[in-house]
C-alpha cells in the first residue's frame, strides 16, 4: 500500500537505531541498577519480552487500517474522541520523556565537559540546535539519520574494541543481582524504556511504503536491544560490585578510562563528540514527533510552526529548579511506571475492539 512519504527502510531503521539504542549512553543504568544492582544488565531484555509484542500487534493494525498513522489509528477503532484522549495521552507521555531526558543530558554536557559554563546557557543552546534540525522536516531527518548512523555506531564499535581489555567477566556475578524476582518486577515496571518505538509509530506514514516502516523498525529495534544489552554487559563486567549503581554517567566513565599512550591525551572528546551529534538527533526526534502528535490530536495539518513553541516549553519546565538526582531516579522512574502499563495493554485493547466491530475478519 503507497503512502505519502519520502523515507525508505534505511532511514526509519536508523532513527529507530538512534532513538532507541542511546540509552546505553545515558543515566539509564543507573536509574536500572539502584534495584537490581549488577543484574540490571538483564532489565532490558525482560522490558523487550514483554512490550516487544503490544508494538508488533500495533503495527499490525496499522496495516489492516492502512492509511493511518498511530492518532488516527486510535480514532478509527474507538471513535473520535476517545481516539483523541488517547493520543492526547501519546503526547504528554513523549512531551514528559522530552523533558526528563533534556534535563539528563544536560547534566551530563554541564557537569562533565562544561562545568563552569550555566546550565541555562547549555539548556538554550542544545533545544535551539534541535529545533532547528526538527525545522527541517521528517525528510531531511531521515536522510540525516542515515548518513550519520554509520559514524556514530563506529564510535560506539570503537568504544568497545578499546575498552574490552578491561572487561572482567566474573563481575557479571551474581549474576541476578540483587534477585531474579526483583529483575522480573523492574523488567515490566520499567518496559516503557522501549516507549520511543511507540512515539515512531506517528510517523507510520511517511515512508514511500508502509511496509518499509514495518521491516525498518522491526530490524533497528532488534538491534537496539542488542546494542543495549552488550553495553550494560560491558559496564557490569568493568565496574566493580559496589561502584555500579553509585556512577551517574557509565559511559562517560568508560570512555574516561581509553588510553592511546602518552602523546593522545583527553580521547574522551573524540567520542563526546558523536555522543553528542546522536544526542542532538534524538531530540530532533523528539521534538519533532511530539508536535506532529498534538497537530493529530487537535486537527493541526501545518503542525511544524508548534516547533518553535514547543522547544521553549521544553527550556522552561527543563529547567525548574528540581534537583537532577531526585529528578532522574524519582520522577523519571515514576514516568516508567506509569507508561508501562499503557503501552503494554493499549494495543491488545484496541485489536479487541477493532475485533469485536468485525474490521480484523476476513
Amino acid at each position: 500500500m503507497q503512502s505519502h512519504g519520502f523515507l525508505r527502510t534505511k532511514e526509519i531503521a536508523s532513527i529507530v537505531l538512534i532513538f532507541v539504542a542511546i540509552k546505553f549512553a545515558d543515566s539509564t543504568p543507573t536509574l536500572l541498577s539502584q534495584k537490581a544492582q549488577n543484574g540490571f544488565w538483564i532489565i532490558p531484555a525482560i522490558s523487550f519480552i514483554v512490550i516487544f509484542p503490544s508494538f508488533l500487534v500495533m503495527l499490525y493494525l496499522l496495516k489492516k487500517y492502512e492509511d493511518k498513522h498511530v492518532v488516527q489509528l486510535c480514532e478509527a477503532i474507538t471513535g473520535k474522541w476517545l481516539g483523541k484522549l488517547i493520543g492526547l495521552v501519546f503526547f504528554l507521555f513523549a512531551f514528559s520523556s522530552m523533558v526528563f531526558d533534556a534535563r539528563n543530558y544536560i547534566e551530563q554536557v554541564k557537569m562533565l565537559y562544561f562545568p563552569e559554563s550555566p546550565t541555562d546557557y547549555i539548556f538554550f543552546i542544545f533545544i535551539i540546535v534541535a529545533f532547528f534540525g526538527a525545522k527541517r522536516g521528517i525528510e531531511v531527518i531521515g536522510y540525516t539519520s542515515r548518513i550519520a548512523l554509520p559514524v556514530i555506531k563506529f564510535s560506539a564499535l570503537l568504544v568497545i574494541l578499546l575498552i574490552w581489555e578491561e572487561v572482567v567477566t566474573e563481575r557479571v556475578f551474581p549474576f541476578f543481582g540483587s534477585s531474579l524476582s526483583i529483575i522480573a518486577t523492574e523488567g515490566v515496571k520499567k518496559a516503557s524504556i522501549f516507549a520511543e518505538l511507540f512515539f515512531v509509530l506517528i510517523a507510520y506514514k511517511a515512508t514511500k511504503e508502509t511496509k518499509m516502516f514495518r521491516r525498518g523498525a522491526i530490524i533497528a529495534s532488534i538491534i537496539a536491544l542488542a546494542e543495549i544489552l552488550l553495553f550494560y554487559f560491558i559496564y557490569i563486567t568493568v565496574f566493580d560490585y559496589n561502584s555500579i549503581e553509585k556512577i551517574a554517567f557509565p559511559f562517560h566513565d568508560i570512555i574516561q578510562r581509553i588510553e592511546f599512550g602518552e602523546f593522545f591525551t583527553n580521547i574522551e572528546t573524540i567520542f563526546m563528540v558523536f555522543w553528542l551529534f546522536a544526542a542532538y538527533l534524538k531530540f530532533i526526534y523528539f521534538l519533532y514527533f511530539t508536535a506532529w502528535f498534538f497537530g493529530a490530536v487537535f486537527n493541526i495539518d501545518n503542525f511544524e510552526p508548534l516547533l518553535l513553541p514547543f522547544a521553549f516549553l521544553v527550556i522552561l519546565i527543563g529547567l525548574l529548579p528540581f534537583n537532577s538526582a531526585q529528578t532522574q531516579l524519582v520522577y523519571h522512574e515514576q514516568l516508567y511506571t506509569l507508561m508501562s502499563p499503557f503501552f503494554i495493554i493499549l494495543p491488545f485493547l484496541l485489536w479487541v475492539v477493532a475485533w469485536r466491530k468485525g474490521d480484523l475478519r476476513p
